[in-house]
C-alpha cells in the first residue's frame, strides 16, 4: 500500500531446470559409430540446461474516487512455460526406431505393391540399407518458450446495478517451438547430385526456438440488471493475433531455407461478441440465453506439392503468399493463388472462395423447478442450440492444387432441441 488508494504488487519467480533432456542418452547415442555423424549438428557439449527463467511480475491499481467505484489497473509479467518431459521420451523412441522415405520413382512405380517397392526385401531388411530418419532431437541450445504479458484497463461501477470493465491486453510470445530438418543441403532439391550433408540419414529433425507470436486485444464487458430481467451481460473483444513461424511443436517449416511464415494466426478472430441474459417468466420459469457472434478465422493453405525440393510438401507456398489467407491483402493473395493454379493447369478461383467462415449462434434454456419437501427437488428443462439453424461452416481443403480448394467441407451442428428432467434429493 503505497498510499491509501494506490496498491502495488511485485513478484519474482525463478525455475531451475538443469536437464531439459536425457543427456546420457545423447552421450551413448553419439558413441555408437552409426550415429556418430550426428555430432556435426551439435553445439555445446553440456547442452540441455536452461537457466534463463527469471520471471518478474508487476501489478498496480489506483482507486480514483476512493470508494472503489472507479479503479484503474495495469500489470506486466514474464511467464516461462513448463518443460515437457515427454519431448525426451519422444526423442529416444524416434531416434532408435526405423523409418524411411522412399522417393525413387523407379521403385514407387510399383506402388501399392509394397514387396516390389522394397525390391523383394522385408521392411526390416530394407531399413538397414536405406537412409534413416532421425527425430526429434533436442538441441544443445534449446530454450523454454516464454511470453511477455501486459494489461492496462479500468473497472467502473456506473450505478447500483451496472458495471463496466475495459482492458487492453498484449502478449508477446518468444522462443516458441517448431521443428526443422538439420540434414538439408544449403539450396536446391535433394537428389543424387545434391545429397544431404550426412547421406546415411534422411531427415534429421530437431526442435528449435524460432517461433514468435503477438496478440493484441481490447476487451469490454458490461454487466447490469434491467427491468424484467435478472441479469444481462455483454462482452466484446476486438483483437489481432499474428504468428511468425509454425503453430505446433512438431510441424516442419515448409520453406525452411527461405522462410516466409509471417501472417495472421489460424485462430485470429478480430470480433468476438457474446450477449447473455436470464430472467424469471410467469409460473416461476427460469429463462436464459446466450447469443454468440465471431469473425471467421483465416484459411491455412499450402501449394500441395513440394516446391523447394526439401522432401517436405507441408506448408510450401508460392513466394509472397502468407501461411493464412482471407484476411489482410486479400486481392494480392487471390492473384498469387490463381497464378499458381493456372501454372499447373487448374482454373482460377473467385474471390468468394476467400470469404471466411463467420460464426453465429443463439442458445436458449427454460427451466421449471418443483419443490418436493425440504430436500427434494424436480427440475424440467427445455434447451435449444443454434435456434436460427444457421449453417456455420468449419472444414475446407487447404491444398491449392485441388479443384475443391477452399470449398466448405463440413459444418458445426445444426439446430438441436432437447428436454430433460433432473431429480435432486
Amino acid at each position: 500500500h503505497i498510499r491509501p488508494r494506490l496498491h502495488l504488487i511485485l513478484g519474482l519467480r525463478y525455475d531451475l531446470d538443469t536437464n531439459l533432456r536425457i543427456n546420457d542418452f545423447y552421450t551413448d547415442l553419439l558413441a555408437n559409430p552409426f550415429y556418430a555423424p550426428l555430432s556435426r549438428f551439435r553445439g555445446e557439449a553440456d547442452g540441455g540446461m536452461y537457466l534463463g527463467t527469471l520471471q518478474p511480475r508487476l501489478g498496480i491499481a489506483y482507486d480514483v474516487k476512493g470508494n472503489g467505484s472507479f479503479v484503474t489497473r495495469a500489470g506486466w509479467g514474464r511467464y516461462v512455460t513448463r518443460n515437457r518431459p515427454w519431448f525426451a521420451a519422444r526423442t529416444m523412441n524416434q531416434t532408435t526406431s526405423s523409418s524411411v522415405f522412399i522417393t525413387d520413382p523407379t521403385a514407387l512405380q510399383f506402388f501399392p505393391d509394397i514387396s516390389r517397392v522394397l525390391g523383394g526385401r522385408s521392411l526390416g531388411e530394407f531399413a538397414t540399407t536405406a537412409s534413416q530418419n532421425i527425430g526429434t532431437l533436442i538441441p544443445d541450445d534449446f530454450k523454454l518458450p516464454s511470453s511477455l504479458n501486459t494489461t492496462v484497463g479500468f473497472g467502473w461501477q456506473l450505478n447500483a446495478v451496472t458495471s463496466l470493465d475495459v482492458d487492453y491486453v498484449n502478449t508477446l510470445g518468444r522462443d516458441q517451438i517448431g521443428t526443422i530438418d538439420l540434414n538439408l543441403p544449403s539450396s536446391g532439391r535433394v537428389n543424387a547430385a545434391n545429397p544431404r550433408p550426412v547421406p546415411q540419414f534422411a531427415q534429421v529433425l530437431a526442435l528449435q526456438n524460432y517461433v514468435k507470436s503477438r496478440y493484441d486485444a481490447l476487451q469490454v464487458q458490461l454487466r447490469t440488471r434491467v427491468r424484467g430481467a435478472n441479469s444481462l451481460q455483454v462482452s466484446y473483444t476486438f483483437s489481432k493475433q499474428q504468428l511468425d513461424g509454425v503453430d505446433f511443436f512438431n510441424t516442419l517449416r515448409g520453406t525452411q531455407r527461405t522462410p516466409q511464415e509471417k501472417g495472421y494466426h489460424i485462430l485470429d478472430t478480430p470480433h468476438n461478441l457474446s450477449v447473455s441474459a436470464s430472467t424469471v417468466l410467469p409460473f416461476d420459469i427460469q429463462f436464459s440465453g446466450i447469443v454468440k457472434a465471431l469473425s471467421g478465422t483465416p484459411f491455412r493453405i499450402q501449394a500441395g506439392p513440394d516446391l523447394d525440393g526439401d522432401n517436405v510438401a507441408q506448408g510450401d507456398r508460392p513466394v509472397g503468399l502468407p501461411p493464412t489467407v482471407g484476411r489482410g491483402d486479400v486481392d494480392g493473395q487471390l492473384a498469387l493463388i490463381n497464378t499458381f493454379r493456372q501454372s499447373i493447369g487448374l482454373q482460377a478461383i473467385d474471390a468468394e472462395r476467400l470469404e471466411l467462415f463467420s460464426y453465429f449462434s443463439v442458445d436458449l434454456r427454460a427451466t421449471k423447478a418443483f419443490s418436493m419437501g425440504n430436500v427434494q427437488r424436480l427440475e424440467v428443462f427445455l434447451e435449444t442450440f443454434n435456434l436460427t439453424n444457421r449453417v456455420n461452416y468449419s472444414g475446407y481443403n487447404g491444398n491449392m492444387n485441388t479443384n475443391s480448394f477452399l470449398i466448405p467441407s463440413s459444418a458445426r451442428a445444426a439446430r438441436q432441441v432437447q428436454w430433460g428432467v433432473r431429480y435432486s434429493f
